[in-house]
Formats: C-alpha cells, sequence, structure tokens
C-alpha cells in the first residue's frame, strides 16, 4: 500500500503489471522506461533466474507531479508468468495501490488468460486486498498477431464491459502509456478516497485527473512523434539466482532488496545531477576570477542557470524605486512580458516579496486567461537572492515537460547564494572605489587650498618686501632731516633765525613721518574694522572734505550732475578714497596739468539687471598705465616710477586703500586709459535707494 515518507516529502504507490507468462508485461516497462527515462541515466531493475526468464520482478521508479504537498513516485512491478512461481507472484503483488493485468489477444492463449486472471483474484484475497475496491486496469495486448481475439470477447472473459478494456501492441508502444495514464488516474483516486474526510473534501477527482493528464502530457507527445524501440539486455541490471524454486522468505528479501537497489539508483541519479551542477557553477565562478562588473557577475550566475537546468530563460529581477517589479539582467528568453503581464505580473510581484523560494509547476493552471504571456513555457521558481534591496531568480522551464524539482530549486538556492555574495562583492568594491575618489578629490581640493595658501604667503611675502623698501626709502629722507636739524641744533648756538628754520624742518620731517605712520595704520585698520556706516550725505561736503586731506583746495577742476546731490556712503571713508585719487592724480598726472574730478549719475549692474548709481571719476592727463600694470598698481605697497630715482613721495597705499573703501561699501574702483593720454580712476557706487542691498552683497562677498 502507499507509504508516506515524510522526510523528503514524497508519497510510494505501487502499481503491479499481472498477467499469463510472455504476456507483454515486462515489455511495457521496457516501452516505459524508455519514454520517461530517454538519456538512460536511471537503469530498469530486473532480479532474473539463470535461464533469462522473469522470474521476480520489474520496477521502475516514475514521479507523478504531488498530491497534498508530497511529490507522487509511482513504483511499477511485473510479476513471473509461471505458474510455479505462485509464491513469488503473491509477495510482489502484497500491497498493491492498482492493477494492470496484460492478457494476451493470442486465440491460442484463453486458457492461460483465465488461470491467471484467476490466479489474481486469489492472490489479491490471500494478501488481504479486495478485489472490488483494488484498482484493476486490463490491457488487450498483442492486438497485432494473425488472428487476434475481438476486444468485446476478451472483455466478457474478465466481466468488462464494452469498450473496459485498452487495447495495445506493447513491442511498438502502442496503448502502452495510455494504460499506465489511467492506472495512474484510477490508482489516486483510490488514495484520496481512502483519505480524512476533510483531505476528501480539498480535493477534487477532475484536478486529479487534470494533474495526470499534464504529467504524461510530455511523453505521451514523445510517444507519438517517434515510438520507442525495447531497451537491449545490455542496459538492464541483472541479478541472476541459481535456485529455481525459492522461499517465500528470499522472494521477501528480492522484493525489498529491489526496491532499495531502486530508490539508490534514484538518488544517486540526483546526485549526480546536482554535482555537475554544482561542479558548472563552480567553473563560472572561477571564470569571473575577480570581476567586479556587478553585470559580468549577474550574467554568468544566469548563464549557469539557463544551463545546468536547461531553463527557458532566467533574470534577475528586483524592486524599481517606483515600487514595480523591473528585470536587471537576463539569459535565454526575455522574460519581460512575464513580469509585465496583468495575469502575471501580481504573481511574480507576491513571490518575489517572500523570504524564501517559491515554485510553480504549470503557469496555466495558476493564472485566469487561457494564454501564459510567453509561448512554450511551463514553470517557474523565484528563489531569492538579497533582502535589501530585495532581489531574487527568475527561472522558466520550458514545455512540455519542463520541471523545477527539489534538487532544481536545491541547486538555484546554492546558486542564488554564490550570486549574493558576488554582488556583495562588487557593491564593496564600488564603495572603496568612491571612498579612494573622494579621497582623491580631498587631496586636490587641499593641494590647491595650499598652492592658494603658498601663492598668498608669496604675495604676502613680497607686500612684505615692497613694505621694507617703501618704508625705508619714504621714512629714511624725513629721519635724516630730522637728525641733521636736530644736531645741527645741538651744536649751534647762531641766530634765532637759523634755529628756527631748524625747527621748522624737524616738524615738517615729523609731520611727513607721522602721514606715512598714519597711512600704514589706516589701512590696515580697514581690514578688521567694523561695517561703515552708510547714510546719506551731501556730495559737496565730502568732495569738500576729499580737497582738503588732499592739499588740493582750487587745484583741481570739480564738475557734478544736478541730478546726484547726496551719496549713500561713509562721509570720513569716502572722503579719504576721492582723497586718495586726487592725490595720486597730482603725483602721476603731467607737470602742472589738470585733475578734474567729475560726478555723474550711472546704471550698474546687479544681478542681471540694471541699479541706478553713482559714478565719481578722477582723470588726469598724465602718462597713463600700460594694461599689464593695471591690476598691480591696486596692491598694497605697490607704487609707479623708479623707487632710486623717479619714484615720487608715499608708501604706494593710496589707490589700495580708495579701492577697499569702495568695496566696503558695495561698490568698484576702476582703472580706464583715456582718449588722447592719461588716467581715469573711477569709484561706482549704488545710489540711496539701493545702497542698502548693495552693502549686504558686499557683506557677503
Amino acid at each position: 500500500m502507499a507509504q508516506w515518507n515524510r522526510s523528503e516529502r514524497t508519497l510510494f504507490a505501487k502499481l503491479v503489471y499481472y498477467g499469463p507468462a510472455l504476456g507483454g508485461k515486462t515489455t511495457n516497462l521496457k516501452v516505459l522506461h524508455d519514454l520517461t527515462d530517454p538519456e538512460g541515466r536511471e537503469k530498469l531493475v530486473s532480479v532474473e533466474t539463470a535461464d533469462d526468464r522473469t522470474l521476480f520482478f520489474d520496477l521502475l521508479p516514475f514521479e507523478l507531479g504531488s498530491l497534498l504537498g508530497y511529490k507522487v513516485a509511482v513504483k511499477l512491478y511485473t510479476v513471473p508468468g509461471q505458474v510455479r512461481y505462485d509464491t513469488t507472484r503473491r509477495v510482489v503483488l502484497a500491497g498493491a495501490d492498482a492493477v494492470v493485468f496484460v492478457a494476451d489477444s493470442d486465440p491460442a492463449r484463453e486458457a492461460d488468460n483465465r488461470l491467471a486472471w484467476e490466479n489474481l483474484q486469489k492472490n489479491l484475497r490471500v494478501n488481504g486486498l479486495d478485489p472490488s475496491a483494488v484498482p484493476v486496469l486490463v490491457q488487450l495486448n498483442k492486438r497485432d498477431v494473425a488472428g487476434a481475439l475481438a476486444p468485446d470477447v476478451m472483455e466478457r472473459w474478465f466481466g468488462l464491459s464494452r469498450g473496459g478494456g485498452i487495447t495495445a501492441v506493447a513491442c511498438d508502444g502502442t496503448g502502452v502509456v495510455e494504460t499506465l495514464v489511467a492506472a495512474c488516474r484510477a490508482m489516486l483516486e483510490r488514495l484520496v478516497a481512502m483519505a480524512e474526510p476533510a483531505t476528501r473534501k480539498s480535493l477534487d477527482a477532475g484536478d486529479l485527473a487534470d494533474q495526470v493528464g499534464r504529467a504524461f502530457a510530455p511523453i505521451l507527445a514523445r510517444c507519438r512523434a517517434a515510438p520507442p524501440a525495447a531497451q537491449t539486455e545490455a542496459s538492464r541490471e541483472r541479478l541472476v539466482l541459481d535456485a529455481s524454486d525459492l522461499l517465500k522468505s528470499a522472494v521477501a528479501a528480492g522484493v525489498a532488496l529491489g526496491g532499495q537497489v531502486a530508490d539508490e539508483h534514484g538518488r544517486a541519479s540526483r546526485l549526480a545531477r546536482e554535482a555537475e551542477a554544482l561542479r558548472r557553477l563552480s567553473d563560472v565562478l572561477r571564470g569571473t576570477g575577480a570581476s567586479f562588473d556587478r553585470g559580468v557577475v549577474v550574467g554568468a550566475a544566469l548563464d549557469a542557470a539557463t544551463t545546468t537546468l536547461e531553463a527557458a530563460g532566467a533574470a534577475l529581477i528586483g524592486i524599481s524605486a517606483a515600487g514595480r517589479v523591473c528585470i536587471e539582467g537576463g539569459a535565454g528568453r526575455d522574460l519581460g512580458p512575464l513580469i509585465d503581464a496583468a495575469s502575471t505580473g501580481p504573481m511574480v510581484a507576491r513571490m518575489l516579496a517572500r523570504d524564501e523560494a517559491s515554485t510553480i509547476e504549470n503557469l496555466a493552471t495558476e493564472i485566469e486567461s487561457a494564454a501564459v504571456p510567453i509561448e512554450g513555457v511551463k514553470a517557474c521558481a523565484v528563489v531569492p537572492v538579497e533582502a535589501a534591496p530585495r532581489s531574487a531568480l527568475l527561472v522558466v522551464m520550458p514545455a512540455p515537460d519542463g520541471a523545477l524539482g527539489d534538487h532544481e530549486v536545491r541547486f538555484l538556492g546554492t546558486l542564488a547564494g554564490h550570486l549574493a555574495v558576488g554582488l556583495d562583492k562588487v557593491r564593496t568594491h564600488a564603495e572603496i572605489r568612491r571612498h579612494r575618489d573622494r579621497l582623491e578629490q580631498t587631496v586636490r581640493e587641499r593641494t590647491q587650498d595650499l598652492r592658494k595658501a603658498y601663492d598668498e604667503l608669496r604675495s604676502v611675502d613680497a607686500m612684505k618686501d615692497r613694505f621694507l623698501s617703501n618704508v625705508s626709502h619714504e621714512m629714511r629722507s624725513p629721519l635724516t632731516a630730522i637728525i641733521g636739524a636736530a644736531t645741527f641744533l645741538k651744536d649751534y648756538e647762531g641766530r634765532k633765525e637759523q634755529r628756527d628754520e631748524m625747527a621748522e624742518a624737524i616738524l615738517h620731517a615729523a609731520g611727513t613721518l607721522r602721514g606715512l605712520l598714519d597711512g600704514v595704520l589706516r589701512v590696515a585698520g580697514l581690514e578688521s574694522a567694523a561695517t561703515p556706516t552708510v547714510e546719506p550725505v551731501a556730495l559737496a561736503e565730502v568732495l569738500a572734505e576729499a580737497l582738503r586731506l588732499a592739499e588740493a583746495e582750487g587745484l583741481v577742476g570739480v564738475t557734478i550732475d544736478p541730478r546726484v546731490s547726496t551719496l549713500p556712503a561713509d562721509r570720513r571713508l569716502m572722503a579719504r578714497a576721492i582723497a586718495n585719487l586726487v592725490d595720486n592724480a597730482r603725483k602721476f598726472g603731467a607737470d602742472g596739468g589738470p585733475v578734474e574730478v567729475r560726478v555723474s549719475s550711472c546704471m550698474l549692474a546687479r544681478s542681471g539687471a540694471g541699479v541706478r548709481g553713482v559714478a565719481i571719476a578722477v582723470l588726469d592727463r598724465g602718462p597713463g598705465i600700460v594694461e599689464e600694470e593695471a591690476d598691480r598698481v591696486f596692491a598694497a605697497f605697490e607704487q609707479g616710477g623708479d623707487p632710486l630715482t623717479s619714484k615720487p613721495g608715499g608708501l604706494g597705499l593710496g589707490l589700495h586703500e580708495a579701492r577697499t573703501i569702495a568695496r566696503r561699501h558695495g561698490g568698484t574702483l576702476i582703472h580706464l586709459p583715456r582718449p588722447g593720454g592719461g588716467t581715469e580712476f573711477r569709484i561706482s557706487l549704488p545710489a540711496e535707494a539701493d545702497a542698502e542691498p548693495a552693502l549686504r552683497s558686499a557683506r557677503g562677498a
């Protein structure tokens, strides 16, 4: 009777082929073996006597779908046909879940058929089996013999209704598979009928019939395409016994041993397939080597899946940013239609959301529409690869007989594990590369900062040199005058007029020296001083203060645009800036040449738009400034002329101070060459209404 192996989740059912000697029982099994295992991976087990006549049985393990979550494995047995081996027949028949009686259609075999039929009924009862409960199907074999008896005549021998027998010619495969299909369907129906009431309610006889039909569809297709030839004797496993009459215990031991041998053959075959799959996977992983290309790693795994399992297609699927199932890479058939179709897309999404592998034996039975989105596929599996971000292997097997059993799913699980390690390696390498790139960028930025700091230090060092040179030159003259005059006064006791003259020289030189020091301190204070107080001031007052500071009252022409009366500025600072420009024009302009101050309204470019402003220009007719020196003259302690011959007085801080003051007011100071010769220095400031925004911009800068 049926055996439930809970560890392997397998139901073993027993189907016995019974009948007269030489009626075709063994031929049936040979044909079935060729159809179910065309590659010959599992051997057909036979236990025979030395005279090469079937003594015990032939058994053939065959998997038949699933029932209640259990894989159904049908074991096929034959009994010896000779009457003297009745004990053996009885032992083999014990526990049968269904029987196929193979009758010989030769008219000369009528008595043998009837005797074998009666013997079957007797042995069923001896084994405690109810002949009316155990399904018994009758195959009318050898329909190709001359004068074959009519089917209805033979059916009456066995008490069958008209058409109750299955006609066959076992030697060419005709009716062999049809007989097995009918027997398996009857056997499964009996197993369900024997189950508990709750189990019977959960199963439908029509569903069982469809399941059997689907399982045998590929075999029937192969049989119709190319009828099988009987298996050669050389390919069969044979166990030869010396005795012609064995005790019942020996027969039972032989039957049990044969069953175990068949099980071990099946297990060895599965292990060999798994070992070959793992070997191929190992070759693929070695082939990818130290590749850090995600596409190469994914492609290698998918190629291993399709090659090892002979799958129709494989893909790595995941969840997109939009929350939909997407395909990252594929091999074989394009599986896009499977995840995009309304009939199968949600099903694949549910399988992807699970934390364990899930399979579908037949897609056509799982979807509502009659057509599968991808033609020519049958089973599919989704095996998790990574949990975050979630990804999985999607594998589909080809129709009509592609299947995903336990060992295939185990292999996919192993493949998924190796793929997960490979993807983690790729991510780690990418993260290291990103860190390296960030480090290189940081090094470049720090190098640029250091170069900038170095340039600034060089600039400061150059400014220091200029400062020392200018200060030493500018301060030496007044100091020399002071020392000389003081020495003269110390030693001279002459007239008062001469002493007064010397004292005046000392005071003048000291005043010059104080002016130089005030300029240096004033510029140094500008860099750290608070934000200037900007408010509308009278333009005339600012200009008057500037001319006073430059000691140029009445010496400079002033032109003011009547539209400009006030200036948004710090009065003291702006007067100093204009005074510096006037002083510079007088020093470097032509001897006795005119110096002018022009104030006008203008438009400033601010944030891509025009803003009303005020321009204060100081002009002279001197030799001008060459273009290469235009920016240098604004640097601190820079000054035109030869410092040893024609250098005017001063430390070279006037233009630098003026530009700093202009910028702190949100304005600019630029140099422009004049047509006809000379120089124009122009301060541009925002008008009163725009002073505050401009000042905020200057503060941000």
